[in-house]
Protein backbone atom coordinates (compact mmCIF):
# COMPACT_ATOMS: atom_id res chain seq x y z
CA UNK A 1 0.00 0.00 0.00
CA UNK A 2 1.12 3.54 -0.66
CA UNK A 3 1.86 5.15 2.68
CA UNK A 4 3.30 8.56 1.74
CA UNK A 5 0.66 11.24 2.00
CA UNK A 6 0.56 14.84 3.19
CA UNK A 7 -1.45 15.60 6.30
CA UNK A 8 -5.15 15.96 5.51
CA UNK A 9 -6.48 19.49 5.12
CA UNK A 10 -8.47 20.37 8.24
CA UNK A 11 -11.03 23.10 7.78
CA UNK A 12 -11.35 25.92 10.33
CA UNK A 13 -13.74 25.61 13.26
CA UNK A 14 -17.16 27.02 12.48
CA UNK A 15 -19.79 25.92 14.98
CA UNK A 16 -19.16 24.53 18.43
CA UNK A 17 -21.81 21.81 18.08
CA UNK A 18 -20.27 20.63 14.81
CA UNK A 19 -16.68 20.85 15.91
CA UNK A 20 -17.41 18.69 18.94
CA UNK A 21 -18.50 15.83 16.72
CA UNK A 22 -15.55 16.31 14.39
CA UNK A 23 -13.04 15.98 17.20
CA UNK A 24 -14.16 12.47 18.07
CA UNK A 25 -12.21 9.47 16.81
CA UNK A 26 -13.60 7.73 13.74
CA UNK A 27 -15.13 4.82 15.62
CA UNK A 28 -16.71 7.06 18.26
CA UNK A 29 -18.12 9.70 15.94
CA UNK A 30 -20.73 7.18 14.80
CA UNK A 31 -20.45 8.22 11.16
CA UNK A 32 -18.51 5.20 10.00
CA UNK A 33 -20.27 2.60 7.89
CA UNK A 34 -23.02 2.24 10.43
CA UNK A 35 -26.69 1.77 10.98
CA UNK A 36 -28.90 3.34 13.58
CA UNK A 37 -27.79 0.97 16.31
CA UNK A 38 -24.05 0.74 15.80
CA UNK A 39 -21.15 0.73 13.40
CA UNK A 40 -21.65 -2.60 11.68
CA UNK A 41 -23.21 -3.12 8.31
CA UNK A 42 -26.33 -4.42 10.06
CA UNK A 43 -26.28 -2.13 13.06
CA UNK A 44 -24.62 -4.87 15.11
CA UNK A 45 -21.89 -2.72 16.63
CA UNK A 46 -19.07 -4.37 14.69
CA UNK A 47 -16.11 -2.25 13.65
CA UNK A 48 -14.94 -1.79 10.06
CA UNK A 49 -12.34 -4.25 8.82
CA UNK A 50 -10.12 -1.51 7.37
CA UNK A 51 -9.77 2.01 8.76
CA UNK A 52 -7.35 4.90 8.79
CA UNK A 53 -6.72 6.01 12.35
CA UNK A 54 -7.63 9.62 11.66
CA UNK A 55 -10.28 11.88 13.18
CA UNK A 56 -12.94 13.28 10.93
CA UNK A 57 -12.07 16.76 9.65
CA UNK A 58 -13.78 19.71 11.26
CA UNK A 59 -16.56 21.30 9.17
CA UNK A 60 -15.90 24.26 6.94
CA UNK A 61 -17.85 27.52 6.69
CA UNK A 62 -21.54 26.69 6.77
CA UNK A 63 -22.54 29.57 4.49
CA UNK A 64 -20.40 28.12 1.67
CA UNK A 65 -21.62 24.53 1.96
CA UNK A 66 -24.37 24.73 -0.65
CA UNK A 67 -22.37 26.35 -3.45
CA UNK A 68 -21.13 23.10 -4.97
CA UNK A 69 -24.38 21.20 -4.43
CA UNK A 70 -26.94 23.36 -6.25
CA UNK A 71 -25.44 23.28 -9.78
CA UNK A 72 -25.26 19.48 -9.81
CA UNK A 73 -28.74 19.27 -8.29
CA UNK A 74 -30.05 21.42 -11.13
CA UNK A 75 -28.34 19.35 -13.81
CA UNK A 76 -29.46 16.03 -12.37
CA UNK A 77 -33.06 17.20 -11.94
CA UNK A 78 -33.07 18.48 -15.51
CA UNK A 79 -31.77 15.16 -16.84
CA UNK A 80 -34.48 12.98 -15.31
CA UNK A 81 -37.03 11.56 -17.74
CA UNK A 82 -39.80 14.14 -17.91
CA UNK A 83 -42.38 11.63 -19.05
CA UNK A 84 -42.69 10.43 -15.47
CA UNK A 85 -45.75 11.75 -13.67
CA UNK A 86 -43.88 12.05 -10.37
CA UNK A 87 -40.18 12.10 -9.61
CA UNK A 88 -38.06 12.66 -6.52
CA UNK A 89 -34.28 12.33 -6.41
CA UNK A 90 -31.37 13.25 -4.15
CA UNK A 91 -28.53 14.84 -6.14
CA UNK A 92 -26.56 15.40 -2.93
CA UNK A 93 -26.60 11.69 -2.14
CA UNK A 94 -25.37 10.86 -5.64
CA UNK A 95 -22.76 13.59 -5.50
CA UNK A 96 -21.34 12.34 -2.21
CA UNK A 97 -21.26 8.66 -3.23
CA UNK A 98 -19.50 9.54 -6.49
CA UNK A 99 -17.08 11.86 -4.70
CA UNK A 100 -16.11 9.00 -2.40
CA UNK A 101 -14.83 6.90 -5.31
CA UNK A 102 -13.79 10.04 -7.20
CA UNK A 103 -11.14 10.73 -4.55
CA UNK A 104 -9.33 7.73 -6.02
CA UNK A 105 -9.81 8.74 -9.65
CA UNK A 106 -7.07 10.08 -11.88
CA UNK A 107 -6.49 11.53 -15.34
CA UNK A 108 -9.43 12.12 -17.64
CA UNK A 109 -11.66 10.01 -15.40
CA UNK A 110 -11.22 12.48 -12.55
CA UNK A 111 -11.54 15.51 -14.84
CA UNK A 112 -14.86 14.31 -16.27
CA UNK A 113 -16.21 13.45 -12.85
CA UNK A 114 -15.28 16.87 -11.49
CA UNK A 115 -16.89 18.62 -14.44
CA UNK A 116 -20.15 16.73 -13.95
CA UNK A 117 -20.19 16.90 -10.14
CA UNK A 118 -19.38 20.60 -10.22
CA UNK A 119 -16.07 21.04 -8.41
CA UNK A 120 -12.64 19.72 -7.48
CA UNK A 121 -12.79 16.42 -5.61
CA UNK A 122 -11.12 17.89 -2.53
CA UNK A 123 -13.68 20.70 -2.38
CA UNK A 124 -16.58 18.31 -2.95
CA UNK A 125 -15.29 16.09 -0.16
CA UNK A 126 -14.95 19.04 2.20
CA UNK A 127 -18.51 20.10 1.36
CA UNK A 128 -19.82 16.60 2.02
CA UNK A 129 -18.05 16.59 5.37
CA UNK A 130 -19.48 19.96 6.37
CA UNK A 131 -23.03 19.07 5.35
CA UNK A 132 -22.89 15.70 7.11
CA UNK A 133 -21.95 17.30 10.40
CA UNK A 134 -24.31 20.23 9.90
CA UNK A 135 -27.27 17.90 9.36
CA UNK A 136 -26.24 15.75 12.32
CA UNK A 137 -26.79 18.81 14.54
CA UNK A 138 -30.29 19.58 13.20
CA UNK A 139 -32.81 19.70 16.04
CA UNK A 140 -30.22 19.57 18.83
CA UNK A 141 -31.28 22.87 20.39
CA UNK A 142 -34.93 21.83 20.44
CA UNK A 143 -34.08 18.45 21.97
CA UNK A 144 -32.11 20.20 24.69
CA UNK A 145 -35.17 22.30 25.54
CA UNK A 146 -37.26 19.14 26.03
CA UNK A 147 -40.53 21.02 25.53
CA UNK A 148 -43.38 18.49 25.57
CA UNK A 149 -45.81 21.05 24.12
CA UNK A 150 -43.72 21.62 21.00
CA UNK A 151 -43.53 19.42 17.89
CA UNK A 152 -40.98 16.63 17.66
CA UNK A 153 -37.55 18.16 16.95
CA UNK A 154 -36.29 17.77 13.40
CA UNK A 155 -33.76 15.10 12.48
CA UNK A 156 -31.44 14.84 9.51
CA UNK A 157 -28.48 12.69 8.59
CA UNK A 158 -26.02 11.77 5.89
CA UNK A 159 -24.30 8.42 6.36
CA UNK A 160 -21.59 6.78 4.26
CA UNK A 161 -20.70 3.11 3.98
CA UNK A 162 -18.05 1.23 2.01
CA UNK A 163 -17.74 -2.48 1.19
CA UNK A 164 -14.65 -3.98 -0.48
CA UNK A 165 -13.78 -7.40 -1.86
CA UNK A 166 -11.83 -9.19 0.87
CA UNK A 167 -8.15 -9.48 0.07
CA UNK A 168 -8.37 -6.69 -2.49
CA UNK A 169 -5.54 -4.19 -2.14
CA UNK A 170 -6.59 -0.65 -1.27
CA UNK A 171 -4.42 2.46 -1.12
CA UNK A 172 -3.79 3.88 2.34
CA UNK A 173 -4.46 7.36 0.95
CA UNK A 174 -7.95 6.24 -0.09
CA UNK A 175 -8.67 4.94 3.41
CA UNK A 176 -7.46 8.25 4.82
CA UNK A 177 -9.80 10.19 2.56
CA UNK A 178 -12.75 8.01 3.58
CA UNK A 179 -12.01 8.59 7.25
CA UNK A 180 -11.20 12.29 7.01
CA UNK A 181 -14.02 13.50 4.79
CA UNK A 182 -16.70 10.80 4.91
CA UNK A 183 -16.35 9.23 8.35
CA UNK A 184 -16.24 5.81 6.73
CA UNK A 185 -14.16 2.75 7.29
CA UNK A 186 -14.29 -0.26 4.98
CA UNK A 187 -16.08 -3.56 5.49
CA UNK A 188 -14.79 -6.56 3.61
CA UNK A 189 -17.06 -8.95 1.71
CA UNK A 190 -16.53 -11.87 -0.64
CA UNK A 191 -18.38 -10.85 -3.80
CA UNK A 192 -16.83 -13.75 -5.74
CA UNK A 193 -18.85 -16.36 -3.85
CA UNK A 194 -22.57 -16.62 -4.64
CA UNK A 195 -23.74 -17.10 -1.05
CA UNK A 196 -21.35 -14.52 0.42
CA UNK A 197 -22.27 -12.02 -2.30
CA UNK A 198 -25.96 -12.36 -1.41
CA UNK A 199 -25.12 -11.97 2.28
CA UNK A 200 -23.22 -8.76 1.47
CA UNK A 201 -26.14 -7.45 -0.56
CA UNK A 202 -28.51 -8.06 2.35
CA UNK A 203 -26.06 -6.41 4.75
CA UNK A 204 -25.80 -3.29 2.59
CA UNK A 205 -29.56 -3.09 2.14
CA UNK A 206 -30.09 -3.50 5.90
CA UNK A 207 -27.59 -0.71 6.55
CA UNK A 208 -29.47 1.55 4.14
CA UNK A 209 -32.82 0.73 5.76
CA UNK A 210 -31.37 1.49 9.22
CA UNK A 211 -29.92 4.77 7.95
CA UNK A 212 -33.19 5.92 6.34
CA UNK A 213 -35.73 4.98 9.01
CA UNK A 214 -36.77 2.01 6.83
CA UNK A 215 -37.94 4.32 4.04
CA UNK A 216 -35.40 2.93 1.57
CA UNK A 217 -35.43 -0.84 1.33
CA UNK A 218 -33.81 -3.10 -1.24
CA UNK A 219 -31.57 -0.39 -2.69
CA UNK A 220 -29.51 -3.07 -4.43
CA UNK A 221 -31.80 -5.60 -6.16
CA UNK A 222 -30.93 -9.27 -6.43
CA UNK A 223 -28.55 -9.96 -9.30
CA UNK A 224 -27.06 -6.46 -9.37
CA UNK A 225 -23.82 -7.46 -7.66
CA UNK A 226 -21.69 -9.90 -9.64
CA UNK A 227 -18.58 -12.02 -9.17
CA UNK A 228 -16.63 -9.11 -10.70
CA UNK A 229 -17.86 -6.60 -8.08
CA UNK A 230 -14.98 -5.28 -6.04
CA UNK A 231 -16.24 -2.11 -4.34
CA UNK A 232 -19.61 -0.72 -3.24
CA UNK A 233 -19.86 2.82 -1.87
CA UNK A 234 -23.16 3.97 -0.41
CA UNK A 235 -24.57 7.27 0.80
CA UNK A 236 -27.85 7.39 2.71
CA UNK A 237 -29.81 10.56 3.47
CA UNK A 238 -32.76 10.96 5.84
CA UNK A 239 -34.69 13.94 7.17
CA UNK A 240 -37.85 14.32 9.19
CA UNK A 241 -39.35 17.59 10.40
CA UNK A 242 -42.65 19.05 11.58
CA UNK A 243 -44.06 22.30 10.27
CA UNK A 244 -43.88 25.26 12.60
CA UNK A 245 -47.68 25.12 12.71
CA UNK A 246 -49.83 22.24 11.44
CA UNK A 247 -51.59 22.87 8.13
CA UNK A 248 -55.32 22.52 7.69
CA UNK A 249 -56.79 19.84 5.46
CA UNK A 250 -59.65 20.20 2.99
CA UNK A 251 -60.80 18.35 -0.08
CA UNK A 252 -59.72 19.90 -3.35
CA UNK A 253 -58.95 19.40 -7.03
CA UNK A 254 -55.68 19.03 -8.92
CA UNK A 255 -55.29 19.32 -12.71
CA UNK A 256 -52.61 17.24 -14.39
CA UNK A 257 -50.41 18.35 -17.28
CA UNK A 258 -52.82 16.47 -19.55
CA UNK A 259 -55.71 18.62 -18.34
CA UNK A 260 -57.32 15.85 -16.29
CA UNK A 261 -58.82 16.82 -12.94
CA UNK A 262 -58.18 14.76 -9.83
CA UNK A 263 -59.85 14.95 -6.44
CA UNK A 264 -57.22 15.18 -3.69
CA UNK A 265 -56.51 16.27 -0.14
CA UNK A 266 -55.30 19.88 -0.09
CA UNK A 267 -53.19 21.38 2.69
CA UNK A 268 -53.63 25.05 3.59
CA UNK A 269 -51.47 27.38 5.65
CA UNK A 270 -49.39 30.55 5.74
CA UNK A 271 -45.72 31.04 4.92
CA UNK A 272 -43.34 33.96 5.24
CA UNK A 273 -41.61 33.78 1.87
CA UNK A 274 -42.14 34.55 -1.80
CA UNK A 275 -40.10 34.41 -5.00
CA UNK A 276 -41.06 35.20 -8.57
CA UNK A 277 -39.24 35.42 -11.91
CA UNK A 278 -40.09 34.93 -15.58
CA UNK A 279 -40.46 31.13 -15.35
CA UNK A 280 -41.90 30.45 -11.89
CA UNK A 281 -43.23 31.66 -8.57
CA UNK A 282 -42.53 29.99 -5.25
CA UNK A 283 -42.82 29.93 -1.48
CA UNK A 284 -41.32 27.75 1.24
CA UNK A 285 -42.68 25.97 4.28
CA UNK A 286 -40.46 26.31 7.32
CA UNK A 287 -40.11 23.55 9.89
CA UNK A 288 -39.99 23.59 13.67
CA UNK A 289 -36.52 24.68 14.71
CA UNK A 290 -36.04 26.48 11.38
CA UNK A 291 -33.20 24.20 10.25
CA UNK A 292 -35.09 22.76 7.29
CA UNK A 293 -37.64 24.03 4.78
CA UNK A 294 -39.54 22.80 1.77
CA UNK A 295 -39.59 25.04 -1.32
CA UNK A 296 -42.74 24.74 -3.45
CA UNK A 297 -42.38 26.03 -7.01
CA UNK A 298 -45.16 26.70 -9.54
CA UNK A 299 -44.15 27.17 -13.19
CA UNK A 300 -45.66 30.19 -14.92
CA UNK A 301 -45.66 28.14 -18.12
CA UNK A 302 -44.86 24.45 -17.91
CA UNK A 303 -42.43 22.33 -15.93
CA UNK A 304 -40.04 21.89 -18.85
CA UNK A 305 -39.48 25.64 -19.14
CA UNK A 306 -38.37 25.87 -15.50
CA UNK A 307 -36.04 22.88 -15.75
CA UNK A 308 -34.53 24.14 -19.00
CA UNK A 309 -34.01 27.64 -17.59
CA UNK A 310 -32.32 26.26 -14.48
CA UNK A 311 -30.16 23.88 -16.53
CA UNK A 312 -29.06 26.69 -18.86
CA UNK A 313 -28.23 28.89 -15.89
CA UNK A 314 -26.17 26.12 -14.30
CA UNK A 315 -24.31 25.44 -17.56
CA UNK A 316 -23.46 29.13 -17.93
CA UNK A 317 -22.44 29.59 -14.30
CA UNK A 318 -25.62 31.50 -13.50
CA UNK A 319 -27.88 31.24 -10.49
CA UNK A 320 -31.24 29.68 -11.44
CA UNK A 321 -32.23 27.42 -8.56
CA UNK A 322 -29.71 29.08 -6.26
CA UNK A 323 -31.34 32.46 -6.90
CA UNK A 324 -34.76 31.05 -6.08
CA UNK A 325 -33.63 29.58 -2.76
CA UNK A 326 -31.75 32.76 -1.89
CA UNK A 327 -34.79 34.84 -2.79
CA UNK A 328 -37.07 32.77 -0.59
CA UNK A 329 -34.79 33.07 2.40
CA UNK A 330 -34.52 36.84 2.02
CA UNK A 331 -38.10 37.75 1.14
CA UNK A 332 -40.16 37.88 4.35
CA UNK A 333 -43.44 38.11 2.39
CA UNK A 334 -46.60 36.66 3.94
CA UNK A 335 -48.11 34.06 1.60
CA UNK A 336 -51.21 31.88 1.72
CA UNK A 337 -50.42 28.39 0.56
CA UNK A 338 -52.51 25.53 -0.78
CA UNK A 339 -50.69 22.37 -1.74
CA UNK A 340 -51.79 18.76 -2.19
CA UNK A 341 -50.57 16.21 0.30
CA UNK A 342 -48.27 13.73 -1.44
CA UNK A 343 -46.32 10.58 -0.80
CA UNK A 344 -44.10 9.57 -3.72
CA UNK A 345 -41.02 7.50 -4.42
CA UNK A 346 -38.61 7.03 -7.30
CA UNK A 347 -35.83 4.67 -8.24
CA UNK A 348 -33.50 4.55 -11.17
CA UNK A 349 -30.08 3.69 -12.48
CA UNK A 350 -28.11 6.92 -12.82
CA UNK A 351 -25.56 5.46 -15.23
CA UNK A 352 -27.13 6.73 -18.46
CA UNK A 353 -27.99 10.07 -16.83
CA UNK A 354 -24.41 10.61 -15.68
CA UNK A 355 -22.99 9.57 -19.05
CA UNK A 356 -25.32 12.06 -20.76
CA UNK A 357 -23.93 14.80 -18.51
CA UNK A 358 -20.37 13.95 -19.58
CA UNK A 359 -19.18 11.35 -17.06
CA UNK A 360 -18.26 8.72 -19.64
CA UNK A 361 -14.78 7.41 -18.89
CA UNK A 362 -15.63 6.27 -15.35
CA UNK A 363 -17.98 3.67 -16.88
CA UNK A 364 -15.56 2.53 -19.58
CA UNK A 365 -12.53 0.29 -19.80
CA UNK A 366 -10.38 3.46 -19.83
CA UNK A 367 -11.43 4.32 -16.25
CA UNK A 368 -8.58 5.31 -13.94
CA UNK A 369 -9.27 4.60 -10.28
CA UNK A 370 -5.65 3.87 -9.48
CA UNK A 371 -5.94 6.02 -6.35
CA UNK A 372 -8.26 3.38 -4.91
CA UNK A 373 -6.26 0.24 -5.64
CA UNK A 374 -2.92 1.35 -7.03
CA UNK A 375 -3.88 -0.09 -10.42
CA UNK A 376 -6.31 0.91 -13.17
CA UNK A 377 -8.43 -2.24 -12.94
CA UNK A 378 -11.64 -0.72 -11.51
CA UNK A 379 -14.58 0.61 -13.49
CA UNK A 380 -17.95 1.90 -12.25
CA UNK A 381 -20.51 -0.52 -13.61
CA UNK A 382 -23.65 0.83 -11.93
CA UNK A 383 -25.01 3.75 -9.90
CA UNK A 384 -28.40 3.17 -8.29
CA UNK A 385 -30.59 5.59 -6.40
CA UNK A 386 -33.89 5.35 -4.54
CA UNK A 387 -35.70 8.32 -3.02
CA UNK A 388 -38.97 8.98 -1.22
CA UNK A 389 -40.74 12.07 0.15
CA UNK A 390 -43.96 12.39 2.16
CA UNK A 391 -45.71 15.69 2.91
CA UNK A 392 -48.85 15.96 5.05
CA UNK A 393 -50.46 18.49 7.39
CA UNK A 394 -47.94 17.78 10.17
CA UNK A 395 -44.62 17.86 8.36
CA UNK A 396 -42.36 16.12 5.90
CA UNK A 397 -40.14 13.06 5.83
CA UNK A 398 -37.73 12.20 3.05
CA UNK A 399 -34.97 9.71 2.43
CA UNK A 400 -32.66 8.65 -0.35
CA UNK A 401 -29.77 6.31 -0.90
CA UNK A 402 -27.22 5.98 -3.67
CA UNK A 403 -24.97 3.01 -4.36
CA UNK A 404 -21.91 3.20 -6.59
CA UNK A 405 -20.72 -0.25 -7.65
CA UNK A 406 -17.29 -0.80 -9.14
CA UNK A 407 -16.09 -3.96 -10.85
CA UNK A 408 -12.67 -5.26 -11.75
CA UNK A 409 -12.02 -4.89 -15.46
CA UNK A 410 -9.22 -7.42 -15.68
CA UNK A 411 -10.68 -10.08 -13.40
CA UNK A 412 -8.88 -13.40 -13.84
CA UNK A 413 -11.33 -16.25 -14.47
CA UNK A 414 -9.85 -19.63 -13.47
CA UNK A 415 -8.77 -21.43 -16.62
CA UNK A 416 -10.12 -24.91 -17.30
CA UNK A 417 -8.96 -27.57 -19.76
CA UNK A 418 -10.78 -30.51 -21.28
CA UNK A 419 -8.77 -32.99 -23.38
CA UNK A 420 -11.01 -35.63 -24.95
CA UNK A 421 -8.32 -38.21 -25.71
CA UNK A 422 -10.16 -41.22 -24.27
CA UNK A 423 -13.74 -42.47 -24.56
CA UNK A 424 -16.33 -39.79 -23.83
CA UNK A 425 -20.10 -39.27 -23.87
CA UNK A 426 -22.11 -37.00 -26.16
CA UNK A 427 -25.57 -35.63 -25.36
CA UNK A 428 -27.62 -33.41 -27.66
CA UNK A 429 -30.40 -31.68 -25.74
CA UNK A 430 -33.16 -29.06 -25.96
CA UNK A 431 -32.07 -26.06 -23.92
CA UNK A 432 -35.37 -24.72 -22.57
CA UNK A 433 -36.42 -28.11 -21.17
CA UNK A 434 -32.97 -29.73 -20.82
CA UNK A 435 -34.48 -32.77 -22.47
CA UNK A 436 -31.82 -35.13 -23.91
CA UNK A 437 -32.48 -35.68 -27.62
CA UNK A 438 -29.54 -37.77 -28.83
CA UNK A 439 -27.10 -39.46 -26.49
CA UNK A 440 -24.13 -41.77 -26.95
CA UNK A 441 -20.42 -42.14 -26.50
CA UNK A 442 -17.29 -42.12 -28.59
CA UNK A 443 -14.84 -44.94 -28.02
CA UNK A 444 -12.97 -44.71 -31.34
CA UNK A 445 -13.34 -41.57 -33.41
CA UNK A 446 -11.46 -43.14 -36.34
CA UNK A 447 -14.32 -45.44 -37.13
CA UNK A 448 -16.78 -43.62 -39.39
CA UNK A 449 -20.05 -44.66 -41.00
Amino acid sequence: MAMDRPAPRVLPRRRTTLAAAASLPLAVAGLTSCGAEGEGGEGDGSAPDLTAELPRAEPGPVEDAGELVTPFATRMLGAIDREQKNAVCAPLSAQIALTMIGMGAGGTTRTQMEEVLGGQMEDLAATANTLSQLLAAVGDEERDQDDEESPEPARASLANGTWLQEGFEVQESFLEDLATWFGSGVFEADFSDDAEREAAREEINDWVADSTNDLIEELIPAGTLTAATRLVLVNALHLQAAWQEPLTVEGGRFTTADGEERSCEMLHGSTGSWYEDEVCRATSLGTYGEDLALALVQPTGDLAEVLEAWSEAAAEGGSGLAALLDGLEGSGVSTRLSVPAFDIDWESSLKTLLESLGMKEAFSGAADFSGVTGTQDLVIDEVLQKAVITVDENGMEAAAATAVMAAETSIQVPERELVLDSPFLVIAYERSTLAPLVVGWIGDPTQTR
